[in-house]
């Protein structure tokens, strides 16, 4: 009898055992698809061989979560689309009514005016040069994200393109009482896009214009960190206004415009361009303050060749 029961008593430890061993095999493979969903943005639904209440209840509240994840981003990226169509529409359209409220200025200013007219219209021009220049920036924002230029890596001197772009920029630096302070480097050569790397270049300079003070730092350091080989990062350093903190995990999203330290009017999206043009150089972006001092950081590693 004793015999009997220790026999049914180990038969039952088996069954349970094998049971618990296929249970926790069916919640390692339920993991691993929702592993590979993550990994690889698979779809569908997550399945289950085994037949349990328990798990199955749990499998089916993970699908609605994960369905209902799905359709939110749907919708979120339909109402992106949407958003950059209209932007993009709206600096379109605003275009050819700007131009010709220019050309009649243009056409006033030759009139004989007296030093308070004068005045009045270099002011009503500044405010719609602010304004063309407003209108550009969305044009090309919503242009980057919709059409984006295929790169061509060349290898370059980094060092002579910032100080080209420096050069070209010359007068709006001095205009704004900027004193640049840039030692370029010796022979710092990157594979990169050109085209891409002097608009990334441009849009921080204006940056510094519009919104920094007193001493502007460029610098250029080689990156020779783990997975960074041959990489360049460009800083651009200016004061702020001081006692002024500003959100720098913010500074490179668009529209971001919440500081003090910004004044007159502009888009919020001139680092927005920045990272979008990095993320296309596969690059990263960072900001950092210390003090009244901003330093923004574009690190750009060297891109294949066509024969890479």
């Amino acid at each position: 009898m004793v015999i009997a029961l220790v026999v049914v008593l180990a038969v039952l430890l088996v069954v349970v055992t094998a049971y618990l061993v296929v249970l926790v095999r069916q919640i390692r493979a339920v993991s691993d698809q929702l592993g590979h969903r993550l990994v690889d943005e698979r779809h569908g639904a997550v399945t289950l061989a085994l037949v349990n209440r328990d798990l199955e209840q749990l499998v089916s509240r993970i699908n609605d979560t994960v369905r209902r994840s799905e359709e939110a981003s749907t919708r979120a990226l339909r109402e992106e689309r949407r958003f950059r169509s209209f932007i993009a529409d709206v600096s379109h359209d605003l275009r050819t009514p700007l131009t010709t409220v220019q050309g009649h200025l243009q056409l006033i200013a030759r009139a004989d005016l007296d030093p308070a007219q004068r005045e009045q219209l270099e002011r009503a021009r500044r405010n719609a040069a602010e304004l063309g220049a407003l209108v550009e920036r969305l044009y090309e924002y919503t242009y980057l994200l919709e059409e984006e230029a295929p790169v061509e890596p060349v290898d370059l001197d980094v060092g002579v393109l910032v100080g080209e772009c420096l050069l070209g920029m010359a007068a709006e630096l001095e205009g704004a009482g900027l004193d640049v302070r840039f030692e370029p480097p010796s022979a710092l050569l990157l594979r990169t896009d050109q085209a891409l790397l002097t608009r990334i270049v441009q849009n921080l300079l204006r940056n510094a214009v519009q919104h920094g003070r007193e001493v502007l730092e460029v610098r250029l350091v080689p990156v020779a960190e783990q997975g960074m080989g041959g990489a360049v990062a460009l800083e651009v350093s200016n004061r702020v206004v001081p006692g002024t903190e500003l959100d720098t995990q913010r500074l490179f999203e668009r529209f971001y415009t919440a500081d003090r330290s910004r004044s007159g009017r502009t888009s919020g999206l001139g680092l927005s361009i920045v990272k979008v043009l990095t993320s296309q150089l596969n690059g990263e972006v960072a900001a950092h303050q210390e003090g009244d001092r901003l330093t923004l950081t574009v690190t750009l590693p060297a891109l294949p060749g066509p024969r890479d």
